[in-house]
């Protein structure tokens, strides 16, 4: 039985790693003297559809040249066609064209998954479980990173790789290690991914989905002390003039608690369902106004990262 499930782990990680590239970056940096000087970065990626490579935007942040290679060590130059630094993506157009991976987001906390790398053509594949899911870390634009949780080891140029689920789909993208942990690695969750993608696909380009508004999570503490009417939901603290929250009639101390039926409990979790619908599209909101409940319809802005 354990020869048979080695045996299935070792061709679900042979066969994923066909798919994922190494990232070589090179960006112009400045020593201590301001004296201009080369400095290389080395990361991970993987295909999504035809010539075009996911990524960690730390991976190709202020880079000026990028090169991918392949298992086989083929190499060739990609350009950034999309990036999403506010969850730590960037997607890549090159001239080689390998397999593309699928992507789900069908986990759930216990899932075995693998972490794959390839960074300098070294493969690098560790075995794991999600531990957690809707965790938030720090990104690389200083705001709260919606992130999932494994204890799939994540080595050094592991960064950009996917982590794929037992059927060899990606169900997130390694984002960042906890060096000093026992193995407590994040990875960036494919509903993420899935928006980037999803705009990239329709307008050529990332547009980041927006209502306007400025909501921070309710807690029990916080019902009790305001006398709110719920103590879970996003309090809405701040809406700009003209925008399509306004023009939908949610109004300072209001609480959302659903977002197209879905449970909303924190900013993030908002986030993620405009990233579902994309700029242009309606989402429903599901609100308590002291006491009262109803829900509105609400077309999603955006702009363009």
């Amino acid at each position: 039985m354990l020869e048979k499930i080695n045996q299935e782990i070792k061709e679900l990680a042979e066969n994923t790693s066909k798919s994922v590239v190494a990232i070589l970056t090179r960006e112009v940096a400045l020593d201590e003297f301001l004296s201009p000087s080369l400095r290389e970065g080395i990361g991970s990626g993987f295909s999504v559809i035809e010539n075009h490579f996911l990524t960690s935007y730390h991976v190709i942040r202020n880079a000026r040249e990028i090169a991918i290679i392949d298992k086989e060590g083929n190499i060739a130059s990609a350009q950034v066609v999309a990036i999403n630094p506010f969850y730590d993506l960037a997607l890549l157009k090159s001239k080689l064209s390998i397999s593309a991976l699928k992507l789900s987001t069908d986990y759930s906390i216990g899932d075995l998954v693998l972490a794959i790398g390839n960074p300098l053509g070294l493969r690098s594949v560790t075995l794991g479980v999600v531990s957690a899911t809707g965790r938030t870390i720090v990104s690389p634009t200083g705001e709260a990173l919606y992130v999932m949780q494994t204890d799939a080891a994540v080595n050094p140029g592991n960064s950009g790789g996917p982590l794929v689920n037992v059927k060899g789909e990606v169900i997130g993208i390694v984002t960042a290690m906890i060096p000093f942990a026992q193995g407590i690695g994040f990875a960036i969750p494919s509903e993420l991914i899935q928006g980037l993608l999803r705009s990239y696909t329709k307008f050529g380009k990332y547009i980041r989905p927006y209502l306007g508004m400025v909501v921070m999570a309710v807690n029990k503490a916080m019902a009790s002390y305001y006398d709110l009417p719920r103590s879970e939901g996003l309090l809405v603290i701040r809406i700009s003039p003209r925008s399509p929250a306004k023009d939908s009639g949610v109004m300072l101390g209001d609480i959302i608690f659903e977002a197209d039926g879905k449970k909303v409990s924190n900013p993030i979790e908002l986030q993620v369902a405009l990233e579902s619908k994309g700029f242009g599209e309606e989402i429903e909101l599901t609100i308590d106004r002291m006491g009262r409940i109803f829900k509105t319809k609400t077309r999603i802005a955006g702009y363009e990262i």
